[in-house]
């Protein structure tokens, strides 16, 4: 019997081959259930219709079965199938069933009479009161009852109510499934889910207390011993599986729901904000119960909004399949600077435009719920890999999903997202006007900055320079400038400290300028040509578009160069050795790489030559003997204006 249960509770859905083992196994039961009845007419009619089922009778179902598959709800297969296999066996037991229970209160009422009968004699001719023997206690007429207290047969308790406890929270499961495709909240479906699994216990114990109580009543009603003795060590065994399941499944299931169904959902939280200029909505953390219908009321209350910037690692699956279903109504784009890893792939996806930063991990793997076995694992994570492919992912890179365990994440590289059509575009980063939100005040923002130790050195290098920065950026806030305008803002008054700060620099300082200036150069180029033309003009987010270590680099040089005491002897280069060192370098370059260096603005329409040619310039320059090299640093850097 647990053969089919699982084929039909695991696939959520009764297919031809389902109902076809279905059938098989539940005529084979239905058979030996005949066999085990007193011979009678119920008795017969059940082997009939069994074999009728395991033979013949099962192939026009399975067929038929196959025809209309995708066409029936999952709750009409469930009726289906409990209609041919248990319709009229159920019919059969309740009729004998029925019959015993008149004869039974029958018996009673006869003994009751005569009892009181007697009873009536004996006083008529004795001052001595007597009452009479007591009577039995009256069976009860409802079906669930008698079999609690173990007042039906043992065939009827162990083969046909054991089945029904297993198959009628099939009902309620199919009813949580449509309740999923049909869209209800997460809360709502936890509720149900928490009402099946209480239901699931307390039928499986309804179930086991009634056949071993029918099991201490066998003998008594002339059953053999034999059976009442399996029927019992079948009943110990059940427990000691159920004892298992409910420690490893059921009861942290139930926990879960439980937490969900009330509000206290354990995931995490989620902010979410709307950017200044009105055209982004930020989310930040995990989707937990709630997340959808709380980005919507935001949505609803920002129409202008067109961008939807996600930070988070994930949440509640359902919680993610409504955001994206928001996301793609609304026609939407997505963001991501620096994270959108499991469920949050979901909304990511459904985006029209996904645009996503070098930096930015985009994480996949399998779902994960508190309890799953191996069974709801696998039946969960082919749900997932189903979304993928409704999304278009390619099937080798939803294979590198099913493959990554829900412990573990894998994060594709840049070139694997744009492969597999993950993003459309990548970002230089900055789009959205998210660091503006954090600006209340330009003496609370400079109070920042001054507790950061580049700033803090800046500042003491060249005084000034941080009120500066503040004022610019704070302008471009003003303006509903992104946050790209934000820090390109910042960025170019550190940009303007490079030249003051390199025309008093030592060479040691220079040669590290040189290599620091190389390596964003190649870091960007990596990137694309654009990033590379971006840098050159001092406006790059690194921190979102270059390697960590890159922007490290950087960092520690200008620490270092800041700290360095200027140096005030140093004479301007020969003009005559400058311009040999300089001949030398465009010697050892391309010609079409000196047309580049010659005239920068007349490729603009070229990035990927301009980065090049600067790349190749600069190195060598850097190759240089140590005399020249030095020559034509201080030429470039500490030369006239």
């Amino acid at each position: 019997v647990l053969l089919p249960l699982a084929f039909v509770r695991k696939t959520r859905a009764v297919s031809g081959i389902g109902m076809m083992i279905a059938s098989y196994v539940f005529g084979l039961n239905l058979w030996v259930w005949g066999l085990l009845l007193t011979y009678n007419l119920w008795g017969f009619l059940a082997v009939f219709i069994g074999l009728f089922m395991f033979g013949v009778g099962v192939v026009p179902i399975a067929m038929l079965a196959t025809l209309f598959k995708g066409m029936w709800s999952t709750l009409g297969q469930l009726v289906l199938l409990t209609v041919l296999t248990f319709g009229t066996r159920f019919a059969g037991m309740w009729i004998t069933s029925k019959a015993q229970l008149d004869q039974t209160k029958a018996d009673q009422a006869t003994d009751y009479v005569e009892a009181h009968a007697a009873a009536d004699v004996m006083a008529a001719g004795s001052t001595t009161a007597f009452s009479g023997p007591p009577s039995a206690p009256l069976l009860s007429s409802n079906y669930f009852v008698r079999h609690w207290r173990g007042e039906l047969s043992l065939g009827i308790s162990y083969w046909l109510n054991s089945n029904l406890a297993g198959i009628a929270p099939l009902a309620l499961i199919a009813a949580v499934n449509m309740m999923q495709e049909g869209g209800y909240s997460l809360r709502a479906i936890s509720f149900a889910s928490l009402g099946t699994l209480l239901f699931s216990v307390i039928a499986w114990l309804w179930s086991i207390v009634g056949i071993w109580r029918s099991a201490n009543h066998h003998v008594a009603r002339g059953g053999s011993s034999g059976w009442a003795t399996a029927a019992r060590v079948m009943v110990v065994f059940g427990i000691i599986a159920m004892v298992g399941q409910l420690s490893a499944n059921t009861l942290p299931q139930i926990k879960e729901y439980a937490l969900i169904a009330t509000g206290n959902d354990p995931l995490g939280n989620i902010k979410i904000k709307v950017a200044t200029n009105g055209q982004s909505v930020i989310v930040y953390g995990m989707l937990r119960e709630g997340a959808a219908v709380e980005v919507q009321n935001i949505l609803d209350a920002v129409p202008g909004a067109t961008t939807l910037v996600l930070n988070s690692a994930g949440g509640r699956v359902h919680e993610a399949k409504l955001l994206a279903r928001t996301v793609r109504n609304r026609n939407l784009n997505t963001y991501v600077e620096d994270l959108c890893a499991s469920a949050c792939t979901y909304v990511f996806l459904a985006g029209k435009d996904r645009a996503a930063t070098p930096n930015a991990r985009i994480g996949f793997h399998q779902p994960s719920f508190p309890g799953l076995d191996a069974d709801d694992q696998r039946s969960r994570t082919q749900d997932m890999l189903e979304a993928y492919r409704a999304a278009e992912l390619p099937e080798a890179f939803i294979q590198r999903i099913a493959k990554t365990h829900s412990e573990d994440m894998w994060y594709p590289t840049r070139d694997e997202l744009i492969a597999a059509h993950v993003i459309t575009r990548v970002s230089f980063g900055g789009e959205a006007a998210i660091s503006s939100l954090g600006m209340r005040s330009k003496q609370e923002l400079l109070l920042t900055w001054q507790s950061i130790p580049l700033y803090q050195a800046i500042e003491k290098r060249f005084p000034g320079t941080s009120s500066e920065a503040v004022e610019r950026a704070w302008a471009a806030k003003e303006r509903g400038g992104s946050d790209g305008d934000i820090q390109n803002a910042v960025r170019s008054v550190i940009s303007e400290t490079y030249p003051r700060l390199l025309k008093t620099a030592d060479v040691s300082t220079l040669d590290g300028f040189m290599k620091v200036l190389i390596n964003e150069l190649s870091a960007a180029q990596a990137v694309s040509g654009e990033a590379c033309t971006i840098l050159l003009e001092g406006k790059l987010n690194i921190a979102h578009t270059l390697p960590k270590e890159i922007g490290q680099q950087e960092e520690e040089f200008l620490l270092l160069a800041l700290a360095s005491p200027p140096t005030t002897a140093l004479e301007p280069p020969d003009p005559a050795q400058f311009t040999q060192a300089i001949q030398k370098v465009r010697f050892n370059l391309p010609q079409k790489y000196i047309n580049v260096v010659d005239d920068m603005a007349a490729y603009t329409n070229q990035p990927d030559l301009v980065c090049e040619a600067m790349i190749a310039y600069l190195r060598v320059i850097d190759a240089l003997p140590p005399r020249e090299r030095q020559v034509a640093l201080r030429g470039m850097f500490q030369g006239d204006d």
